[in-house]
């Protein structure tokens, strides 16, 4: 029963050649009105929604807003997903056709030839939320998307997202001496690998499964998240439990883009309303993001442990960036870029440093204690009327019609499986397949309630026997942080819920 898929799931605008006058001489940019009814596919490398809650669900809310209906964006997701090079098959996807609209971030552009927005991922350049948003608030992002045109898209708009901060295995990465030696995973990005390597490191760009098959190896020591992408998956923040607080390497800034020839047959009406979106999702972005204070009581309870790198750390850091500062500002646009973000940096208030809590520092407990286990290992040992084996099939729009959180909605959590429960001990596994320590629990009945304890985590629903059938609901309500949209891995899983379970042995 999973919890998460990384993650892997938007200041005025950054609006460049979509100018409301058109995209060139086709018909649709002659038609002043709303033309008929569009929809536009919109291709990301993440796997469920709710991962860039600036895009989706907000973007495409609000263009369906706008226009009433007239333009929708239809999401496709896990465009290479879990693949190192998954951001250039979107961008390649959105050239060619294949997509018309695409969200990837901008520091995938200069593995592809376009080094223009190299400045929005300098290391430790931008490195607060004010920041971030006086610079997407600035001209700044205009200027680099129209280089874009090398790639044969067209640049929407840039959007901000959360800043991404150094996180380890072993002990947090304070000075360049503690990265010295590390694999540390980053996205694709020629400059995130040179920075990467300026510390002493080497640079891996895994992700999805691939990241947390190397952290359970030992092959990857350390890794760049937002706190929301790192809260959401325990597959992450359980072996790596060490996060340098104030060091914000860069931040991840989506670009909107899209096919030139798809958007020059939207009517001018039809382009408006998609770049009054687009604008505001990018107003907007900030605050769907910045809430780093908001999770780290949650990160500090599940036994994540945070330190502060000292002004003489800071100092070296920034002095080991120094050479690839002046690699990549021998390009004179890129350079007057930095010189426009350091000006922007003089002028805009930092914002309140990210407070460790006293019991949240220092060394990371054998395990994150979560919700804790039974005491003293009870559990059930009498027979109930739950014992049996149950099988249960369903499909993802069953799944997903059940109100799971966003990083449930994935292929291991939808089809058919067995459930075993007897005595205190419980398996939930495919069919056939044989049970694991990921796959095994035991349990507690009291009543109408049963309580799951899977390793250091906790899980209660109301259960019902009628017929031969199982029928299990959520209790709801709590997990402080648990919602529908975001639960940030709080909630109990989505699996037993979906649909009821049918005996097959007692």
């Amino acid at each position: 029963m999973s919890r998460r898929r990384c993650v892997r799931r938007a200041g005025a605008v950054v609006l460049v050649v979509l100018a409301l006058a058109g995209c060139g001489a086709q018909a649709g940019s002659k038609a002043g009105g709303p033309g008929p009814p569009v929809v536009l596919r919109m291709a990301t490398v993440y796997g469920v929604p709710g991962f860039m809650p600036q895009v989706d669900p907000y973007l495409v809310s609000r263009v369906a807003k706008l226009s009433a209906g007239n333009v929708q964006i239809d999401m496709t997701y896990h465009v290479g997903e879990d693949t190192p090079g998954g951001e250039q098959q979107v961008v390649r996807g959105v050239a060619a056709g294949k997509y018309d609209l695409g969200v990837v971030g901008t520091r995938v552009f200069d593995t592809m030839g376009v080094n223009s927005f190299q400045a929005l991922t300098a290391p430790m350049l931008i490195d607060s939320y004010p920041l971030e948003q006086a610079v997407i608030g600035s001209g700044i992002p205009a200027q680099m998307m129209g280089s874009l045109d090398t790639l044969h898209v067209t640049g929407l708009g840039v959007l901000a997202d959360g800043l991404r901060k150094p996180i380890a295995v072993r002990k947090p990465l304070l000075g360049p001496a503690d990265w010295r030696g590390l694999s540390f995973a980053a996205f694709r990005s020629r400059e995130a690998s040179q920075a990467i390597r300026a510390l002493g490191a080497t640079p891996s760009d895994v992700s999805g499964t691939q990241l947390d098959q190397g952290l359970d190896s030992g092959t990857v020591g350390g890794f760049e998240k937002n706190l929301l992408i790192y809260r959401m998956h325990p597959d992450l923040w359980k072996p790596a439990p060490y996060v340098t607080a104030n060091v914000n390497l860069w931040p991840q800034t989506p670009a909107v883009i899209g096919n030139p020839a798809r958007l020059a047959r939207l009517t001018s009406q039809q382009r408006a309303w998609l770049t009054e979106a687009v604008r505001d999702a990018a107003a907007r972005s900030t605050g769907l993001i910045d809430g780093d204070a908001r999770l780290l009581p949650g990160l500090c309870g599940d036994g994540i442990r945070f330190a502060d790198a000292s002004h003489a750390d800071l100092a070296a850091l920034r002095n080991a960036f120094a050479p690839l500062y002046a690699q990549v500002e021998r390009d004179p646009q890129t350079r007057q870029f930095i010189a426009e973000i350091n000006r922007l940096k003089q002028h805009t208030p930092p914002g309140p440093a990210l407070v460790i809590p006293g019991d949240c520092s220092g060394m990371a407990p054998g395990s994150a204690p979560g919700n804790g286990s039974p005491a003293g290992g009870t559990k059930t040992t009498q027979v109930t009327p739950l014992d049996g084996v149950w099988e249960v099939t369903y499909t993802r729009a069953e799944l997903a019609a059940a109100h799971p959180d966003p990083s449930e909605v994935v292929p291991e959590n939808y089809g058919s499986f067995t459930l075993t429960l007897r005595r205190g001990h419980s398996s939930f596994t495919r069919p056939g397949a044989q049970p694991s320590p990921q796959t095994t629990a035991t349990y507690v009945v009291r009543g109408d309630t049963i309580t799951f304890y899977q390793g250091q985590e906790t899980w209660k629903y109301k259960w019902s026997v009628y017929r031969q059938t199982l029928t299990f609901k959520k209790l709801g309500g709590q997990a402080p942080d648990c919602s529908l949209s975001v639960s940030l891995g709080q909630c109990e899983p989505t699996t037993f819920v979906v649909q009821p379970w049918r005996r097959v042995s007692a």
